[in-house]
């Protein structure tokens, strides 16, 4: 009697282990299918980002439309508040620009205005040229197409057996690999938003240059727009670094830790960017985000 009660309870302790395996394996299979390809178009931006229609006209194709008509109300209110400082200078004593040299400043910053969309698209072109260069060198190199969704692959068929079991070491590694996705591809929408975001800004930005005061603003998106652009050279050159693992031997224990590690660094990608650039760069990262929205409600 007593060994049926155990044989009982062992049959179900592996019915219930099969089952949590089984709807792990499939929410994962899931997650992987429907995230692991987006990755790279969200990871790796470019010109294509600008080429939306809507976008485009959100901003304006002329002075008339778009966007650009606050800037040239901008532009119109820099230009007044120059005459005023100039009509005012012999009483206040503060030193301003000479009228030819702020003429010309003015013209040349109208005119960045004016085509600021365009100067984002180029930005964004050489950056992806960058980018591209390093995923071509790795391919020359590895023979393998260097992208986030190979790598993914790579990583989950070297952790993943022939049965899949949550509470193994492969087992985990496959849940690692597929929870860092996830919080990927949140993290890099957000980056993909705000990217837009401040190209939409850009003409106002260019208009911060015709005052010494608001020069501090224009740097401040400059910088904000480069961090955003620099993380995915830096996420190219770890991919470069992951697949040389694989190559090397992605069956070895150490080989899949460093692969994972390689996966956590890529997530750390915007904190190292925000650090590099002394603090002043955009965290996109899904976890400070969840924080800043906690303490929001903590106050």
């Amino acid at each position: 009697m007593e060994e049926e009660v155990v044989t009982q309870t062992i049959n179900v302790t592996e019915v219930v282990l099969d089952t949590i395996n089984s709807l792990c394996n499939n929410l994962f299979s899931s997650i992987n299918k429907s995230i692991f390809p987006e990755l790279d178009k969200l990871i790796f931006l470019n010109s294509d980002l600008t080429e939306s229609t809507y976008l485009e006209r959100i901003i304006g194709t002329n002075f008339n439309t778009g966007l650009l008509v606050l800037a040239e109300f901008f532009l119109s209110a820099f230009v007044i508040y120059y005459a005023i400082s100039k009509f005012t200078t012999y009483y206040t004593g503060k030193e301003i620009d000479s009228t030819p040299k702020f003429f010309v400043k003015a013209v040349f910053i109208g005119i960045l205005v004016f085509s600021s969309f365009n100067v984002c698209s180029a930005i964004l072109s050489a950056t992806s040229e960058i980018t591209t260069f390093i995923c071509s060198l790795g391919k020359n190199i590895f023979k393998l197409d260097i992208s986030f969704s190979n790598l993914i692959e790579k990583l989950y068929k070297s952790s993943q057996s022939d049965s899949f079991n949550l509470f193994s070491f492969n087992g985990i590694l496959t849940s690692m690999i597929s929870i860092s996705s996830f919080s990927l591809i949140i993290s890099f929408s957000i980056r993909y938003i705000i990217t837009k975001v401040l190209i939409l800004l850009s003409p106002f930005s260019f208009l911060c240059l015709m005052n010494k005061d608001t020069t501090s603003l224009f740097r401040c998106w400059l910088k904000s727009f480069f961090s955003l652009l620099l993380i995915q050279i830096i996420m190219a050159l770890i991919l470069l670094l992951s697949f040389a693992l694989i190559k090397e031997n992605s069956t070895n224990v150490f080989n899949q830790i460093l692969l994972i590690g390689s996966t956590l660094a890529l997530m750390k990608t915007t904190q190292f960017v925000k650090e590099f650039l002394n603090n002043t760069g955009i965290s996109t990262d899904f976890s400070a985000g969840i924080g800043g929205i906690r303490s929001l409600f903590m106050r």
